[in-house]
């Protein structure tokens, strides 16, 4: 019997290696087999999360095996690797990347005579070719260092993989330390790092989101052991990946109080305008904003209330007025978010996690672009809690990879409708039942408040 039930878990491991590694070497064109590749990987991995039959350490090492695995492949679904690639490569021969768009710079002999520069900016999306880079301090690091001793892309390529799942797995300990703190099962953390869109989108397409929630992991930890010094410095270095923090920061007033917060805010504060002073500067800065908010109001992608407004501004106006709604999206989202986190007396971890989980679902929402790893901090968030809605739409967004297949923008839209249909109705259930649709979500554990609660 028991040498049965290790053989189900080898198997089942097995499948879990192999459908990952066989999508992460799928053409993003080719939606049919991404979808069926992906509804099985993600089947096995609500078996696995669902019946917990395997150690914790086993599983464990499962992940461990298929980031390493998963080092070896190219994206596919994904082509800003050549972006970031580029960034570390033009810095390494002197060049500022916050100062030139890649257009311009292949018109420079110094660089237009590279072979490695020639393979990245031909490899290069079009939007990426004329645009200055929208990548802070702490990304930048991180592609200058894949760039260290190779002109090759292939290693780079794997370096750059490496890092980010190096970080990953630092996170990883610090998000099982404060799930012990709070007397969690650490196999929730599985949750997490074993959810396919994790698994394919941090390490196998290079996305930095896993990247930026370890640092937050991190941050959150040394918050609630009240080292507050080290968890504003975390917190500086998780904005410096992604700007996604930011929208997170005011929730934290209601937990630590508001001389602590302060604190922790004018920490951030330096933090954040100590890095960005190592790339930015007065003749620089304004392309680091325009790249920036090229993205929050010039394009649309996935998502559901902005494309819906869209299209009531153009039966109004007659035009699609693009800028003006991301604009009044963007002001909503504000005000919903630090209603929320200023709401009620002063909250435990729980509730604060809670509280930072539907902000960001309210900041997604009412974003103009919604690319499948977007959603992978809502999903990490959504571990200390019991909504399991993040976990559906972690395999209903895989939906938005029709966009990039042989298919008319009708087509593409009744598929990003069904993704939200379904969402929207899980969240649903979810809130009415107070009961999470994914059982594995369940836990009687009553979280310990005795850290930062209030001052």
């Amino acid at each position: 019997m028991m040498k049965a039930i290790q053989w189900t878990h080898h198997v089942i491991s097995l499948a879990y290696m192999f459908f990952s590694w066989l999508l992460l070497s799928t053409d993003r064109t080719d939606f049919s087999q991404i979808l069926i590749l992906y509804s099985i990987l993600f089947g096995v991995y609500l078996v696995i999360i669902h019946f917990q039959k395997a150690t914790f350490n086993y599983m464990l090492n499962v992940v461990i095996l298929t980031q390493l695995g998963a080092l070896l492949f190219m994206p596919q679904l994904s082509n800003d690797m050549y972006r970031f690639l580029w960034d570390g490569a033009v810095t390494w021969m002197g060049e500022n990347p916050m100062n030139s768009k890649p257009d311009g710079l292949m018109t420079d002999a110094a660089f237009n005579t590279s072979p490695y520069l020639k393979e990245l900016y031909r490899n290069m999306s079009d939007l990426s070719k004329r645009n200055y880079t929208c990548y802070p301090t702490v990304n930048q690091f991180y592609f200058t260092a894949a760039n260290t001793y190779s002109n090759s892309v292939w290693i780079n390529n794997i370096v750059l993989k490496g890092l980010i799942a190096g970080t990953q797995i630092v996170g990883t300990i610090y998000f099982v330390k404060l799930l012990e703190h709070f007397s969690f099962k650490p196999y929730r953390v599985l949750i997490l790092i074993m959810n396919p869109l994790w698994m394919i989108e941090t390490v196998g397409n290079l996305h930095f989101e896993g990247v930026m929630f370890s640092f937050l992991i991190i941050a959150f930890y040394f918050l609630v052991k009240e080292k507050w010094l080290f968890g504003a410095i975390f917190i500086g270095l998780a904005i410096h990946v992604k700007l996604i923090p930011l929208v997170l920061l005011p929730f934290l007033f209601r937990y630590l109080g508001w001389k602590i917060s302060a604190f922790v805010y004018l920490m951030v504060g330096l933090v954040v305008t100590s890095l960005a002073l190592i790339y930015l500067n007065e003749s620089n800065v304004f392309n680091f904003i325009e790249s920036i908010a090229l993205y929050f109001r010039a394009f649309e992608f996935n998502s559901f209330i902005f494309y819906h407004s869209l299209h009531y501004g153009y039966d109004y106006y007659g035009f699609y007025p693009v800028e003006k709604y991301a604009l009044k999206l963007s002001r909503w989202s504000m005000f919903i978010i630090t209603s929320l986190s200023v709401y009620g007396g002063f909250h435990d971890f729980k509730t604060m996690m809670k509280r930072m989980m539907f902000g960001l679902l309210i900041y997604i929402l009412l974003s103009t672009t919604v690319h499948p790893w977007y959603i992978l901090t809502l999903l990490g968030l959504s571990v200390f809690t019991n909504y399991s809605f993040g976990v559906v739409w972690s395999f209903l967004i895989f939906l938005s990879y029709a966009a990039y297949g042989p298919f008319s923008d009708p087509t593409i839209r009744n598929y990003v409708t069904l993704e939200y249909l379904v969402l929207f109705a899980a969240l649903g259930i979810e809130l009415i039942r107070r009961k999470p649709i994914i059982p594995a979500y369940s836990f009687q554990d009553s979280l310990d408040s005795r850290s930062g609660t209030g001052s």
